[in-house]
């Protein structure tokens, strides 16, 4: 695999984690929706969430009650910036990131690439709910729209 195999848009199939003892959860459910754009440009966009989020009362795209934007924020993963790749995985210096504390750090994921499935997994372990993981997320090669 080059890295050229990696340019273009993903589609999401899968977010899930691990834990310790091997039972995975899926935190955004098994709908998930996203897309992982990896440009020739070196830059990148990841972005996922819940399906079937709960849509703001009043509308307003930053007046939502502190439940409304808690929920939202709940079921979103977003974060962003620069990216290359070694042959074994990809390294994504982060600019932007719904998470505050990856703002300006660098995370490396482990690349699978097969039939136009991508998947990555962490290098090392995320604490989440308390509790160790390690993550994977698995993609699928976006098809061209002519719109």
């Amino acid at each position: 695999m080059n890295v050229t195999d990696l340019y273009g848009t993903w589609e999401l199939e899968r977010f899930w984690f691990t834990d310790d003892d091997e039972v995975e959860m899926d935190p955004l459910g098994a709908e998930a929706v996203g897309h992982l754009i990896l440009g020739a440009d070196g830059f990148y966009a990841f972005t996922m969430m819940r399906a079937g989020r709960t849509p703001f009362t009043g509308g307003d795209l930053v007046g939502g009650t502190p439940a409304e934007t808690g929920e939202a924020a709940s079921g979103y993963v977003s974060f962003g910036g620069s990216w290359s790749f070694d042959g074994e995985g990809i390294r994504f210096a982060i600019t932007y990131s719904f998470f505050p504390n990856w703002v300006g750090a660098e995370q490396r994921r482990l690349v699978s690439l097969r039939d136009d499935i991508l998947t990555l997994r962490t290098q090392g372990p995320i604490l989440m709910a308390g509790k160790i993981h390690r993550g994977a997320a698995r993609w699928h090669r976006a098809a061209k729209t002519n719109t």
